[in-house]
């Protein structure tokens, strides 16, 4: 197939608000593929548990590109590898992704995809998630930067995408196939959009009246958080469309009464500064990982 476009989800399992599925479709058919690396799955700070979130983040992903016309592609192994094997049975003429500011392995593997693709003369595209700047000079400023991308457009799903045909979807594997020691949690939260979708219409709806009184308490911050964190982490929602869903609700104020207005405007002011945090500690983390 001529001219393909693979884009890459990382942390980013959705079809809404993606900009790159949405620019790589303009360019030519395109191979949704998500690429389950073993050697991440084994590093410290991953578990069993952050992998069934994912795993039924997949699953839902696949399915809503499935809707679209072409199925999520899974493959199992180092990126470079994965790539380098869709290199040699398709004219690849574009990657597309979203930034990701993670830990030293996720670092080094974007370096060593980078240098592959710059090798092959594949551009590698690559957009912004939420409101952390690479090669930020300074900070200052930084917020009125925030604002600017949370106002922007949330992008909606493309229409269709275009089949391609022969090419096996494959597995989605289970945390044993990734050599991951059981870690069975029941009370753990599930992955998928329609989860995370439910949980921020819970929250903003009935759940946060009291988010700015007892989020910090263990008994109370269990129903009056959010509990959005892996959603957002793992990019089930963006964080543009949960700041503007949130504003939406604190505009519609108007209509309650004042005690519950007031009681709902600090809420919310106070969810908006911790999902402003979300952000202002990830670009501490991009600018000065030390």
């Amino acid at each position: 197939m001529e001219g393909l476009q693979i884009v890459w989800f990382k942390r980013d399992l959705r079809i809404v608000d993606h900009r790159p599925l949405v620019q790589a479709q303009l360019h030519g058919p395109v191979l949704p593929l998500a690429i389950v690396e073993p050697q991440l799955w084994q590093q410290g700070d991953c578990s069993a548990r952050q992998w069934s979130f994912c795993a039924e983040s997949l699953e839902e992903l696949r399915i809503s590109l499935a809707d679209l016309g072409q199925p999520l592609v899974v493959r199992i192994g180092a990126a470079v590898d994965v790539l380098e094997r869709a290199r040699r049975h398709f004219a690849i003429t574009g990657l597309w992704s979203h930034e990701e500011t993670g830990n030293g392995w996720t670092y080094a593997r974007d370096r060593a995809v980078a240098q592959w693709a710059k090798g092959c003369a594949i551009p590698w595209h690559e957009i912004p998630q939420f409101g952390v700047v690479r090669r930020l000079p300074s900070r200052n400023g930084w917020a009125g930067r925030w604002e600017g991308r949370m106002a922007e457009p949330v992008a909606p799903a493309p229409q269709t995408l275009q089949p391609i045909v022969g090419i096996d979807p494959g597995p989605i594997p289970i945390a044993a196939d990734l050599g991951l020691t059981p870690d069975p949690c029941p009370g753990r939260q599930r992955g998928g959009r329609q989860e995370g979708l439910a949980l921020l219409e819970s929250f903003l709806i009935a759940r946060g009246a009291c988010y700015h009184r007892e989020l910090s308490s263990p008994r109370t911050a269990f129903e009056s958080c959010s509990r959005l964190s892996p959603h957002l982490a793992w990019g089930t929602l963006s964080m543009r469309e949960v700041v503007q869903h949130s504003r939406r609700c604190r505009d519609a104020l108007q209509t309650r009464s004042s005690q519950e207005r007031g009681q709902w405007l600090r809420a919310l002011r106070g969810f908006e500064a911790r999902l402003h945090w979300h952000c202002h500690f990830i670009q501490k983390l991009e600018s000065q990982p030390d």
